[in-house]
């Protein structure tokens, strides 16, 4: 009498007493009895457990890259990020400038090598209240070489046009 034999994973008829093929066993097993345990993984920014472990955050409203940085106060900035608050605010200004102008230019001397973003009225200069729209507004930036960036912001340089006042 010959008994019959099915694969505990797809359930065709074998000779073998469990297993149809070595893809089979290696599926049951590995279902079954994992050599990794899977460890809890939470969300960067609020914490909670995350159902997918190689996410980062739990929704887009956690992702800081898919924030509205737009209606972001500086003082909420610099409460997140205590010592880089103004690093994160240059970096926007920086993504922002390259979107609007894809071939940067010197005000100045017209030099298109390297053009380095400046803030005309400086961060510092705002109110903690003021948002990261109002500060990276495009009437207050302009593209200058290192040489006058670093001469406008010590004072030496004045842009005619551009002297810090009202921000529209």
């Amino acid at each position: 009498m010959q008994v019959r034999n099915y694969c505990l994973v797809c359930e065709a008829e074998t000779k073998n007493p469990k297993f149809c093929s070595s893809s089979c066993a290696a599926s049951f097993n590995n279902r079954h009895k994992p050599k990794r345990t899977k460890k809890q993984t939470s969300c960067r920014t609020c914490g909670s457990p995350l159902t997918v472990s190689r996410n980062k955050y739990c929704s887009p409203a956690c992702d800081p890259t898919k924030r509205d940085w737009s209606k972001t106060t500086i003082a909420e900035i610099q409460a997140e990020a205590r010592y880089q608050g103004s690093a994160q605010i240059r970096r926007m200004a920086r993504k922002l400038w390259q979107e609007q102008n894809p071939k940067p230019v010197c005000f100045c001397c017209g030099y298109t090598q390297h053009v380095e973003v400046c803030h005309i009225k400086s961060i510092a200069s705002f109110d903690a209240a003021a948002t990261v729209a109002e500060v990276n507004a495009p009437s207050n930036l302009v593209g200058l070489c290192p040489n006058h960036h670093w001469e406008f912001d010590r004072g030496l340089l004045r842009l005619p046009g551009l002297e810090p006042g009202p921000i529209v």
